[in-house]
């Protein structure tokens, strides 16, 4: 059997590069020798112990681009040497969910990196429909942001976002700071962005946000009124998942305003329920992306209407796939992503 180079997680902080078999692509499947991967704020959270979604031991990684190697018997679009990004959800395609464009939330749903083995290793076996041709214009390391931006595209298309609407981004790290980006080519009007770290802020205000509020010096909500008139914002969008952050969106929001919570860290929190009721507040969770909101990724990056560089602030080989979790647990301030290539 051919062995590969993986980075494995084993629970906690122990992330081991380990010798592992090589995946043996099916009739439908391509094999991908990984270029990129990039590490997911979600898999640092299972790094750090705040999420226990993921069982170890793993190959984590869903933010992935690379080449393909080998080709299953039933494929007949892809070919060897083919560019391409990798779509992490394993949808069924036959429930009611999957028959109507939301495999993302797929009764049989399964995530590569999260159910099943993802990026960190050398290669990785795909089904053929999960693979998308890169633009030769684009490099593995920006493609591997598709990812990402993907769930910002279905954020915005999740939300009845006017072109002089009021947007509130509470969580200014990549999703929040890409959330701004996309936001922005639907709306001029404000675009507010809450966080408790300066140069995440000032990344945001780089990247579409007109103001921005640091949540440990100012409070958001006596902010958000000032800045509205005592109205609150059209659209609230919380990318932190806590109970404060999200009461924050609620009171923040005016009556009649949709919030869309995005977060994932507390499983339950108590919200102010008279609120949501009395001012008639439209309130809905936003949960990864769809094959739809995937391609409108790429193409967005592809013609230039959203900015990828910022985010590829550490790129480190797969060897140094612990070092890089290291970087990203402790200087928050400066590492944005980190970028792994086997």
């Amino acid at each position: 059997m051919i062995g590969m180079k993986a980075a494995v997680w084993y629970g906690g902080k122990d992330v081991r590069i380990e010798q592992v078999p090589q995946p043996d692509p099916g009739p439908d499947e391509v094999l991908v020798r990984i270029k990129a991967v990039g590490i997911c704020g979600s898999d640092l959270h299972a790094y750090e112990g705040i999420s226990r979604r993921r069982t170890p031991p793993l190959i984590m990684g869903h933010e992935m681009a690379g080449e393909i190697v080998h080709v299953g018997e039933n494929v007949g679009i892809l070919r060897q040497r083919d560019a391409v990004v990798v779509y992490p959800i394993l949808s069924c395609g036959e429930c009611e969910y999957c028959r109507s464009g939301k495999e993302n939330i797929c009764r049989n749903m399964r995530f590569m990196g999260l159910h099943t083995p993802g990026g960190f290793a050398e290669h990785v076996a795909v089904p053929a429909r999960n693979c998308y041709r890169l633009e030769p214009t684009i490099p593995f390391e920006t493609a591997s942001l598709a990812e990402p931006f993907a769930v910002a595209v279905h954020v915005v298309n999740s939300l009845p976002i006017g072109v002089d609407d009021s947007v509130l981004i509470i969580g200014c790290g990549v999703i929040g700071s890409m959330i701004a980006q996309v936001g922005r080519l639907r709306t001029s009007g404000k675009i507010i962005v809450a966080d408790i770290i300066d140069s995440r802020l000032d990344s945001a205000k780089k990247l579409g946000a007109d103001i921005t509020i640091n949540s440990k010096k100012r409070d958001v909500v006596e902010e958000v009124s000032k800045l509205t008139e005592g109205r609150g914002v059209d659209v609230s969008i919380e990318v932190v998942g806590i109970q404060t952050t999200v009461q924050q969106a609620v009171t923040s929001t005016k009556k009649g305003g949709t919030i869309i919570a995005v977060g994932l860290l507390e499983r339950a929190m108590e919200i102010d329920m008279m609120r949501v009721v009395s001012n008639e507040l439209k309130l809905h969770g936003s949960y990864i992306y769809n094959d739809h909101d995937f391609r409108t990724s790429l193409n967005l990056i592809a013609d230039g209407k959203v900015e990828p560089l910022p985010y590829l602030t550490h790129i480190y080989p797969l060897e140094d796939a612990l070092k890089g979790f290291e970087e990203m647990a402790i200087d928050k301030e400066n590492v944005l992503k980190v970028i792994l290539t086997p």
